[in-house]
Parts: C-alpha cells; structure tokens; sequence
C-alpha cells in the first residue's frame, strides 16, 4: 500500500495538536490578525482530511494574508507547511518544494514544537517521494536529533518507521530492519500503545513482502493480543480505517507465509505462536469452502492449546472446530463437541469463581492470623497473672520462715529462762515458794504464748486456703474466658462468611442485571437497524441509551467493593464515553468538560441523574452543534453541604425560540422533570450562549 496518505494524516494530526483558536472566532466579530490566521489555518486543515482541497487552498490563501500581516513566525510558517502537506496530498510535489522553501525562514524564527518537527518531517518526505533519498536521510537524521534535543524521544517513533520504509525501498534490508525495530522499542513501552498496533501492522507487512517467517510469529500474536485488547475496551482508533489496509489482507490471504510461520515456531517450540498461526491458515481454507483442511488445522490448534493447558485458547478452538464440523455437515461429530463446549465454559467459570474464593481465603487467613496474635496476647496477659500469684505465694512462704525463725527465739529465750530457774533453784532454796509463784507466772506467759502461736498457725492456714481458692477460680475464670473467645470467634467467622457470601451474590446479581439490560440494548439498537421511520428508529435509539446508562451503573456496582455505591466520576466518564460512540462524536466535533466531585452516590439516586445526564448529553450531540466547528459542552456535579448541584451547559443554538420551556409535551422534558420532583431538586432550563439547564438537588444519599 502507498504510505504517503497515511503519513500526510499524521502530519495533519501533529498540527492540530498546535492550533491556538477555534475556527467559530471567526464569527464573534473583528479578530486580530494572528487569530484570523490560526482559525481560518485549523478550518482549512479539516477540509483537507476531508478530501476537499479546493475549499482547503481558497481558506489557506486568506489564512497566509492575515498571517503575513501578524508578523507572526510561528503562524506564518505553519500556513505555509499545510500549503506544502496539501500539494503532497494531491502528487504535486514541485509545488510542495515551492512552499516548503517559504516556510524555511520562518522556521528559523520559532521555537514552536510541533511546527519545527513538521517542517523536518515533510521536507524529509517530500525528498523521499521523489527519489532523493540521502537528503531524505539527512532530514529524517536531523528530526531525530531534533526530537531527543527537546526530550521528545517517543516521536521518534514516525522517523524510525519512515527510514525504515526508505531503506525498504533501497533494498538495505538490515538497516530497514533495524530501524523498525527501534519503532517498535518505543511504542511498545509507551503507556496505553496508542500507536503500537499501526508499528506492528507496518513490521508484519515488512515479514511479508520479505516473506521473512522468523519472528513474525511473535509479532502476529501480540498484534492478534492487541487487537482483542482493543475490542475488550472498544477502543476507537482514528486511523484505522487507513492503517487496517497497511497489509492488504495479504496476511490472512498468504497461506505460504503463515505455513512458514508455523513450521518456524513449532522449530523454536513456540506453542502459542504456532497455534494463531494454525487459526490464521483455519480462516484462509474457511473462506474458500475447504472445510477439510480447515478442521485438520483447528484440530492441530485445539491439541497445541490442551498440551499448554490453556483453557481460553482451548475454547475458542474447539468453538470454531464446532462451527466447521456444522459447516461441513459433520452433525454427529459437531454434536459430541457441544458437550465438551459446554463443559469447558463452566470450567472457566469455575476458575473465575475459584479465584474470586482464592482472594476470599486470603482475607480471612489475615483476619484468622490477627485473632491468633489477640488470643497469643490475652494467654501472655493470664500468664503474667499466674507469675504474680507465684510471687504471693513466695511471699507468704518468706513471712512463715519469719514466723518459725521467731518460734525458735521463742524457745531460745525458754530455755534460758529454765536455765536461769535451775540456778536459781540451786542457789537460793529458800525462795521456793517465790520461784514456784514465778513458775505460775512463767505457765501462764507459756500458755498465752501457746494459745497465740495457734491463733498465728489458724490464720496461717485460712490464708493458705483463701490463697488456694482464688488461683482456683483464677483458673477457671481462665478457662471460661477461652471457651468464650472461642464461640465468639466461631460465630463472627460464620458471620463473616455469610457476609462474604453475601457480597458475592449480590455482585452476580447487578452483574445478571448488567448482562439482561446489555440484551435488551443490544435488541433495541438491532430493531432500530429494521425501523425505516426516521424519527421511530431515533426513539428506540434513545431508548437504548437510557437503558445502556443504567446498566453502566450495575456494571460499577459489580466492579467494585462497594455494591451499595457508585463512582459518580468514574460512571459519567463511561456514559459520555458510550453515548460519542452511539452518536460518532469525536473530540474535533465536540471538546467535553466534565468537572466531577470525587463522590459515591446510592443507586436510587444515581438513576435519574444518570437518565437526565443521558438525555441532556443526547439532545446536545443531536440538535445543538449543526453549524461547522467545534462545539462545547460542559458537565459539572458539585455536592456543597447538603445540596448536590448538576449543570449541563452547551455553545450551540440552544433551546428553540418561544418553547414553553415549563410546560413543554417533549417526553425528555418531560421525564427530566419527573425525575426532578423526585429528587426534590430545583430545575431551572434557559438559553445563555447555548442551552442549560440546572437541578439543585436536595434529596439525595451517598455510600
């Protein structure tokens, strides 16, 4: 395929991320001379895209008289560079060369980004196409080297891949090579590979026509990867319909390419690549009816991916042999397989769910490990008690040993009593009758030293017992504690579990909800295919937009941890989201300001604002940008105290003059303000440079 159209697009993308103005300045009155230039400049560039040159040349010449009367460098040298892209487009390249000589002193002059690096890059191209391939190279070089100057290295990106075709055409197939491969480098690093799938179609076409089977097999499978990627998010390529042709359908056409393919991945025993080789040789036989090979190669395809024991893969290879079998009217066959189909969908299910209950165990492991480490505590704390009743006991032990070291002082001192009554006896016999009233006196001493030495010895031992009960109730109290706990712990894992259960069949609720609303979308938009009533098919369009925004809000429900609450920011992106695609409305057409709290609505309030954001958003891509330009729309929800405040404001032609704007028999009207009585909001619809309309809402919960 001839690449010139697809760089010229690129050359045109680059310079609309440059522009200053809008092209609709030129009708709000006198402008000055660099804003005439820049809005008629950005016009003239959209009439290009779309093929109409004529219109674009008669825009640009106006646009090159007010920029030389700006004495603006920056302006000048871009106008002169469309003029030069505009001859590229249509073959012209003398002319192309003329203007590109215009614009050199003014590209001198600026430091703008994007008008420097265009400048290089269609000069380099011009010298390209016209078979003057070092100058080619050398401005290509100095590109590069501009764009790594300015940390600008991805850019680089659209070099490499043009040295790569050029050296294509030189035959220096290395160098070619090589220098698809640095493009490559770059884009399949960058964040979100906006460009990766157009890097990747340009390589394969390289294998291609170089019939070169090494290492196209990894390229085909990550751009198959991509390509499912991209549909998963219904990502919305700009220049797909330009790049989709870049092979010519010769990669699913070259059956000897990818037969090559396959035997060089089954040499390297790379599974995975021989098996979409095999789905790629599957297609080519489907489409001419050889139904026979076409099942011998899905059948080889189906054992790669059981050998890997990859179930996906698995699948799908089974459900196109199904489709064969049925094809080649292989009933009985075609039959067996639906089990097996069957099957294997409940056990991707099943591993959907095993890994959902896998994440399930985790958080429980964790919360069982904390009740562990607060029940290991508790056994420290109880530990710590016993010590402590260790300890008293000690201390009654120290005061007996104190008791019995003063008993034996006790007896120390009797003795040396008795002794001392012995001499007394023996040398004084005539105090007998003394010493025998001393005797009394001493019985009496000893008796009331007996009796207290028992009352000592009592109280000693009911100590002992008080001291006994108590670590007994301790004890048990300890053992009622535990048995405790654990019936507690018990009842909150089984509460727990009933609430994990719960959460799970609440998801599949709101995602059986999402799905049966999905269907009844998908069924509206398909009846609208059939209803040749212009303003019927609108209403059932309408009507499955209104039925997509509520199952974008259960969607939110079972994405998330929250199955109470909505993400209001992240539900209003998807819904502008999916209403530019329903309408085909791109960010050239329409620039959407969406400034959105942070906040979690409940469902039953997030309904009818999802509805009547739905339906102001919907009469806004339909009736209010009819003029050309781009057109603004502005979305703001704000929550201020207890008020939850939504505008949605447009530049276009607003609201009709004279329409009764209360008491309007539209039925968006109509419901708008139904569901503002709901909501207990006050409504206000007006004209202010465009259409808008405000709810201050006051009834309304968060999650």
């Amino acid at each position: 395929m001839n690449l010139r159209l697809i760089y010229s697009s690129i050359l045109l993308c680059i310079g609309l991320q440059a522009t200053g103005q809008q092209a609709n300045t030129l009708t709000s009155g006198k402008q000055p001379n660099h804003v005439m230039a820049d809005s008629l400049d950005v016009l003239a560039r959209r009439y290009m895209l779309n093929s109409k040159q004529d219109s674009a040349r008669i825009l640009l010449d106006k646009a090159i008289e007010y920029a030389l009367a700006s004495n603006n460098p920056t302006i000048i040298a871009r106008c002169y560079l469309d003029y030069a892209n505009m001859y590229n487009l249509r073959s012209r390249f003398s002319e192309s060369e003329h203007y590109l000589a215009l614009a050199k002193p003014y590209l001198a002059l600026t430091d703008h980004y994007e008008v420097g690096i265009t400048g290089l890059l269609l000069q380099a191209h011009v010298f390209n196409i016209t078979g003057r391939k070092d100058s080619a190279i050398y401005y290509y070089r100095a590109a590069e080297r501009f764009n790594q100057e300015r940390r600008m290295d991805y850019r680089n990106y659209v070099v490499y891949m043009s040295l790569g075709e050029l050296y294509n055409q030189l035959g220096d197939f290395p160098e070619a090579e090589q220098n698809y491969e640095e493009a490559y480098r770059l884009t399949v690093a960058k964040e979100g590979k906006p460009d990766h799938g157009y890097v990747l179609l340009v390589y394969i076409n390289y294998h291609l026509n170089r019939n070169k089977a090494e290492g196209a097999g990894r390229l085909i499978a990550e751009y198959d990867a991509l390509v499912e990627e991209r549909k998963k998010n219904k990502f919305d390529d700009p220049l797909k319909n330009v790049i989709m042709n870049v092979t010519g359908g010769r990669l699913e056409t070259n059956i000897g390419f990818m037969k090559d393919v396959r035997e060089e991945s089954l040499r390297n025993k790379e599974m995975m690549h021989a098996l979409i080789a095999d789905v790629y040789i599957t297609r080519y036989y489907e489409k001419r009816k050889n139904y026979g090979e076409a099942i011998r190669y899905i059948s080889e395809a189906e054992q790669f991916a059981a050998g890997m024991t990859s179930v996906d893969h698995l699948y799908e290879a089974r459900k196109m042999k199904f489709e064969l079998l049925k094809k080649a009217g292989r009933y009985d066959e075609a039959s067996e397989l639906a089990t097996t189909l069957f099957d294997l969908k409940d056990s991707i299910l099943t591993l959907s769910k095993r890994e959902q209950l896998y994440e399930l165990e985790k958080r429980f492991g964790a919360e069982k490990k904390q009740k562990e480490i607060q029940l290991l505590t508790s056994q420290k704390e109880l530990g710590d008690k016993t010590i402590a009743l260790l300890t008293s006991d000690k201390k009654l032990a120290a005061l007996m040993l104190q008791q019995e070291l003063l008993n034996n002082k006790g007896l120390q001192r009797e003795n040396e009593l008795m002794d001392s009554i012995v001499k007394s006896e023996q040398a004084v016999g005539l105090a007998i009758r003394k010493e025998k009233e001393k005797q009394q006196l001493l019985n009496a001493a000893l008796d009331r030293e007996n009796d207290l030495k028992a009352s000592q010895l009592k109280k000693e031992k009911n100590i002992k017992w008080l001291l006994a009960g108590g670590i007994g109730l301790l004890l048990l109290s300890g053992v009622a504690i535990l048995a405790l706990y654990r019936r507690q712990q018990r009842k909150s894992a089984i509460i727990e579990k009933q609430a994990a259960d719960l959460e799970v069949l609440m998801k599949e609720i709101h995602h059986r909800v999402k799905n049966n609303l999905q269907i009844v979308s998908s069924l509206l938009d398909l009846q609208s295919h059939y209803i040749t009533d212009h303003q019927a098919s609108e209403a059932v369009k309408e009507g499955k937009n209104r039925v997509q925004s509520m199952a974008l809000i259960h969607q939110n429900l079972y994405s998330e941890g929250n199955i109470k609450g909505i993400r209001v920011k992240e539900y209003i992106s998807n819904l502008l989201q999916t209403l530019c695609s329903s309408y085909n409305i791109s960010n050239d057409q329409v620039r959407i300001t969406a400034n959105i709290d942070n906040i979690n609505l409940d469902v039953d309030t997030m309904i009818p604002i999802g509805l009547v954001l739905n339906e102001l958003v919907t009469n806004a891509f339909k009736y209010a940008f009819r003029e050309a330009g781009t057109g603004e729309l502005e979305i703001l929800l704000k929550a201020s105290g207890d008020k939850l405040k939504l505008l949605v404001k447009d530049n276009g032609t607003g609201f009709p003059a004279g329409m009764d704007l209360k008491n309007s028999k539209s039925f968006g009207l109509k419901m708008i303000r139904a569901f503002a009585q709901k909501l207990k909001a006050r409504l206000d619809i007006y004209n202010n440079e465009g259409a808008v309309v405000e709810m201050e809402i006051s009834k309304f919960k968060t999650a």
